[in-house]
């Protein structure tokens, strides 16, 4: 996308930057041992990524589960043909909340939020998780600085991040904001992201869509140098 989300991408605007983030950089490393061209990678607005690989103005788009996926796309399947989770990277939704609150080591985050407003970036898939789980929702920041200016100014009462493993943001987030801000222990919720294609690109590259799905469930540990890599910097 074409707003920041750091560690995982990096910069505003078309232009990749340099470093680029760790999904750029795991992609890259995923792409170089399954894929046998150059890969280009383009920056579109959240609203635009999902409509550009459907037309297949993009062959490739990592993408969150939620309750109803986008027609037009190929996801990696089992021998049954659903959904196969094995393949996804596993994610999770945690909350940062003002450190000023107090709030208790063993707060049960799904619960204390219930009635309470969740900032949330632009266009994330859990949206509707939320509020059926009784969650009130802003969705009016597109990066994770605005998010936490709303935090700071009590209009939201937490700010949810998708992350790997729950303390993959921890280095960053204290570099970012000190002890001002924190992270609640229990997270949100899990979800997975896997890298989708189009119905044409999958037809015409099946070999190499395929193995860069089963390069990408025997890499999964690859993120955890990346993040380590990118808090050092």
């Amino acid at each position: 996308m074409d707003q920041d989300r750091p560690p995982y991408w990096l910069g505003k605007g078309r232009e990749v930057p340099a470093p680029a983030g760790v999904g750029v950089d795991y992609l890259r490393a995923a792409a170089a041992v399954t894929i046998p061209c150059p890969v280009q990678f383009v920056r579109l607005p959240a609203n635009r990524l999902r409509l550009a690989l459907q037309a297949g103005e993009v062959d490739y788009l990592p993408i969150e589960e939620r309750a109803e996926l986008p027609s037009g796309i190929v996801l990696p399947r089992d021998r049954s043909g659903a959904l196969d989770r094995s393949r996804a990277i596993h994610t999770n939704i945690v909350v940062l909340v003002r450190a000023a609150d107090q709030l208790p080591p063993g707060t049960v985050t799904p619960r204390y939020f219930q009635g309470r407003v969740m900032g949330v970036p632009y266009g994330a898939p859990y949206v509707d998780t939320l509020r059926g789980n009784g969650i009130q929702v802003d969705e009016g920041a597109i990066d994770l600085e605005r998010n936490i200016g709303k935090l700071r100014l009590k209009r939201v009462d937490g700010v949810a991040v998708t992350v790997g493993a729950v303390d993959d943001m921890d280095k960053s987030i204290a570099a970012r904001y000190g002890n001002e801000i924190t992270r609640l222990r229990m997270p949100l919720l899990s979800s997975n992201i896997w890298l989708a294609t189009n119905q044409q690109y999958y037809a015409a590259h099946r070999d190499e869509v395929e193995a860069m799905w089963t390069w990408m469930a025997a890499h999964q540990s690859d993120l955890i140098a990346l993040l380590a890599k990118y808090s050092r910097q």
